[in-house]
C-alpha cells in the first residue's frame, strides 16, 4: 500500500467515528414507522403492536393506529413541533366541511389536545369541544417531545370513517387560551384509507412492528458487529501472526467490518424507545462506551508508531487492553440487550453457543502458545 494510500485511510478512520455519532445524535429528533413511538410511556393506552403509515410525507405526519378493543380504536399522530396545530380527522367522503376531527398543539411547554367540528370554511365555523367523534374518557393526550408533537387518542366506534384529513397551521399561529377559536390551515390534505385490510407490512408507506422489527434490527447488528465480529478479529491478530502479513490484513478486514455495522446499530439504538424499561440506561452507557472505545481503536492508527520506536510496546498495551476491555462489554451488553427485549430463549442460547465457543477457542489457542514458547 502506498503512502498517499495509507494517509487517505488514516483520514478516513476518524471521520467514520464522527459520523457515527453525528448520525446518532441525528436521529434522536426524528421518529418514523421503522422505530418505536418515543413517548409511549406518556400516553395514556397501550401502544403495543400499533400499525403506522406515513399519513403525510410532505409534512412529516406519522400515525399509529390499532383495533383495540371491541368497537374501540386508538390512534397517535407525530409531526414535527412548529409551534404551529396538527390535526387529523375522520370524513365520509374525504371532504373538510362536515367532518370532525382531532386537533394538537403545544403552548408554553403544555400539550392541548381538542376535538373540533368543521361545520363551514371559516374559522368561526370551526367549533372546538364539538364534533361526532366519540372519544373515549381519559385517553386523550398531545405531548411535545425531541422536537414533535405526539397527538394521542382513542375513539369509540365499530369502525371509523373511510378518509382520513388532516392539516397543519401556520408557525406561530396558535388557537387562541380564551375561546379556542382556530385560524385557518397552512396546508391541508385527505385520502381514503381501509382499516379492516391494512396492515403493518402492507404497501402505500406502511411498516410496522410485525416481521422482523426495529429493535431485532438492533440487536442482531449490535451482536454481529459488537459481539461476533470484534472477538473473531481479535482472534486474527493474536493467534495468526505468522501467516505475515495476511494476518493483518485480515485483522483489518474483519475489525472493520464489525465497526461499521455496529454503528449501524448505534444510530437505529437511538431511534427505539426506551422509556421505563429495566436497566435501559446501563444498556445505553455500555453501548456508548463501546463505541468510544471502538472509535479510540479507530484512531489509534494514526499514533502507530514504527515496531523498532522505544514507545511501541507502550502502544502495543494500549491498542490490546482497550480492545479487550471492549469485547468483554460487549458480550456482556448483548446479553444485557437480548433480556431487556424479553427476546426468546433461541437467541440467547444462540449467542451463548458462540461465547462459549470462543472462549473455549481462545483457551485453546492459548494454551498452544505457552507450549510454543517453552520450546
Amino acid at each position: 500500500m502506498g503512502a498517499s494510500s495509507c494517509s487517505s485511510v488514516r483520514l478516513l478512520l476518524p471521520l467514520l467515528c464522527l459520523l457515527g455519532f453525528c448520525f446518532a445524535a441525528s436521529h434522536q429528533k426524528s421518529d418514523s414507522c421503522d422505530g418505536d413511538l418515543q413517548v409511549a410511556r406518556l400516553v395514556p393506552f397501550d401502544t403495543d403492536a400499533f400499525h403506522c403509515i406515513t399519513l403525510w410525507k410532505d409534512e412529516d405526519f406519522i400515525l399509529r393506529y390499532k383495533n383495540t378493543g371491541s368497537s374501540q380504536w386508538s390512534f397517535v399522530l407525530s409531526a414535527p413541533e412548529k409551534r404551529s396545530y396538527v390535526a387529523v380527522g375522520f370524513s365520509g367522503k374525504g371532504g373538510m366541511v362536515g367532518s370532525s376531527a382531532m386537533v394538537g398543539w403545544s403552548s408554553g411547554g403544555k400539550g392541548v389536545a381538542k376535538q373540533y367540528y368543521l361545520q363551514g370554511r371559516s374559522p368561526e365555523a370551526v367549533t372546538p369541544d364539538d364534533g361526532r367523534l366519540t372519544l373515549v374518557r381519559n385517553r386523550t393526550v398531545a405531548v411535545s417531545k425531541s422536537g414533535r408533537l405526539y397527538l394521542a387518542f382513542e375513539l369509540s366506534t365499530d369502525r371509523p370513517q373511510p378518509y382520513l384529513i388532516y392539516s397543519v397551521g401556520y408557525e406561530g399561529s396558535l388557537p387562541s387560551s380564551s375561546d379556542y377559536t382556530i385560524q385557518m390551515h397552512r396546508d391541508m390534505g385527505s385520502r381514503s384509507f381501509k382499516f379492516a385490510s391494512a396492515s403493518p407490512s402492507s404497501a402505500g408507506g406502511e411498516s410496522g412492528e410485525e416481521g422482523f422489527p426495529a429493535k431485532r434490527w438492533h440487536g442482531l447488528l449490535s451482536m454481529m458487529g459488537w459481539g461476533v465480529l470484534l472477538p473473531m478479529g481479535m482472534m486474527v491478530a493474536r493467534y495468526f501472526r505468522r501467516q505475515d502479513p495476511y494476518w493483518f490484513y485480515g485483522h483489518i478486514a474483519v475489525q472493520g467490518l464489525g465497526f461499521l455495522i455496529g454503528i449501524a446499530a448505534v444510530v437505529l439504538g437511538f431511534r427505539l424507545n426506551g422509556d421505563g424499561l429495566k436497566n435501559i440506561v446501563v444498556h445505553k452507557v455500555i453501548g456508548i462506551s463501546i463505541l468510544s472505545m471502538a472509535c479510540l481503536q479507530v484512531t489509534a492508527v494514526l499514533a502507530r508508531p514504527d515496531k523498532t520506536s522505544k514507545v511501541r510496546r507502550f502502544w502495543n498495551w494500549y491498542h490490546h487492553n482497550i480492545g479487550r476491555v471492549a469485547i468483554l462489554l460487549a458480550m456482556a451488553n448483548v446479553f444485557l440487550g437480548l433480556t431487556i427485549a424479553k427476546e426468546v430463549s433461541a437467541y440467547i442460547v444462540s449467542y451463548g453457543v458462540f461465547v462459549a465457543v470462543w472462549i473455549m477457542a481462545v483457551a485453546a489457542f492459548e494454551f498452544k502458545r505457552y507450549y510454543e514458547d517453552d520450546d
